[in-house]
């Protein structure tokens, strides 16, 4: 995989993209992290040690539990107010930089900055042992440089593609409806697999 130097890029990343939402928070819509996870069916899930290394306001970390799973660590660069006594949740940590202490799970769940996406997705590759699951624009496929620093060696083994369009709410706000104009995909890589293929899927969001 390609390598970067993990030294607070995400970090960095805030103070040089004022303009956009701080970190890229866009919320995922809950009902469609459970509806992925029971679409997948990964068998000992509900057991598994998972990572949600930007977990923001906690959309996707309850949509975890509500598929049944419990065993969750949250961390987040920024304290967005999320509290779950259950739970490991720890803020102001950074996923890329070299002294993040979560360094071994069994899954990663996530939907990272669409500007870190390659960072994240190598960083996750490397500390889950079992699985990485991620929402991302459909257009992560594309480009040379995702290409031979993830998807040349590292294809997802599935992906699924949402027919409808998905509302990721900007900085959690669900009062504000978007217009839904990005195209998302969820993105699998099954880590106990060998095999270095990629299946293709279609996908209808819950409120279709």
């Amino acid at each position: 995989m390609g390598q970067y130097s993990k030294k607070g890029l995400y970090s960095a990343y805030d103070k040089n993209h004022k303009e956009r939402e701080a970190l890229d928070y866009y919320s995922t819509p809950t009902e469609e992290v459970t509806n992925i996870l029971e679409t997948l069916n990964i068998e000992g899930l509900s057991d598994a040690t998972i990572l949600e290394p930007c977990c923001g306001g906690g959309h996707m970390i309850e949509g975890i539990l509500k598929y049944g799973a419990t065993k969750i660590v949250g961390t987040d660069i920024k304290d967005r107010g999320y509290n779950n006594p259950n739970l490991t949740l720890t803020y102001g940590l950074d996923y890329l930089a070299d002294d993040y202490p979560y360094s071994n799970s069994d899954y990663v769940i996530m939907n990272p900055p669409f500007k870190l996406i390659e960072p994240f997705v190598i960083r996750s590759l490397e500390i889950a042992t079992k699985g990485v699951l991620m929402l991302g624009r459909l257009q992560f496929l594309e480009g040379q440089g995702r290409y031979n620093n993830i998807l040349k060696d590292n294809p997802p083994s599935d992906v699924y593609v949402y027919i409808d369009r998905v509302v990721c709410y900007k900085n959690g706000d669900l009062s504000i409806k978007p217009s839904g104009i990005q195209a998302y995909a969820w993105y699998y890589w099954d880590l106990t697999k060998s095999e270095k293929e990629t299946k293709l899927h279609w996908i209808w969001s819950k409120n279709h």
